[in-house]
């Protein structure tokens, strides 16, 4: 078996080099296909001598036609890209005047939004004040009376004023209440309180 391995290496080996002389041999193809003429020094005619300025241009041309549409291409690619360039600072400006005409507007609400919530303090102390005097006046009148005028009252005035009372008495009152009066004006109670 170590022989046909050592074989097949040695028979690959000599396949390899048989291709790099080959390769050495197409390479040096290109050197014998100049005319014997310019290769010895000796003109053979006066046309072969020097080639025409206008075949060197030519040739110079050919051999610049390639970086000339390279530096076309890269010069169109840096024209869009610097009127993409334009575009986008004009957006950025645009966006930056958006970001402040919101800020601005958001500003505003803040400020209007403390002016409700200060109006709506002021609004709750007089409402407790108020519930606070009607407490009292509550308080005063006998319990069955109480009881019939809170029983008409709507149901959050009813927990406002029963949340303002000294306990003992909101209890005597609260004897005087029908069963369905007593559980809405507890959950506004609890409502409330949450």
């Amino acid at each position: 078996m170590k022989k046909i391995i050592v074989i097949t290496q040695f028979i690959v080996l000599l396949i390899f080099l048989a291709k790099i002389v080959a390769l050495g041999e197409v390479m040096k193809k290109p050197a014998a296909a100049t005319p014997p003429a310019a290769v010895q020094g000796a003109p053979a005619d006066s046309s072969a001598k020097a080639a025409p300025p206008e075949a060197k241009s030519a040739t110079a041309a050919d051999g610049l036609a390639k970086p000339r549409d390279l530096f076309t291409s890269l010069e169109a690619k840096k024209n869009d890209l610097d009127k993409r360039e334009q575009f986008l600072r004009a957006e950025e400006q645009r966006l930056l005047l958006l970001k402040k005409e919101i800020v601005e507007k958001i500003d505003l609400l803040h400020a209007q939004e403390e002016k409700v919530n200060a109006a709506n303090d002021v609004q709750k102390t007089a409402e407790s004040k108020n519930f606070k005097e009607l407490a009292k006046v509550f308080e005063s009148t006998p319990p069955a009376k109480a009881g019939v005028m809170l029983e008409q009252l709507d149901v959050k005035t009813a927990a406002g004023i029963t949340m303002n009372m000294k306990r003992d008495k909101a209890g005597a009152i609260w004897g005087f209440l029908s069963p369905q009066k007593a559980v809405e004006i507890t959950r506004e109670i609890t409502r409330q309180g949450k």
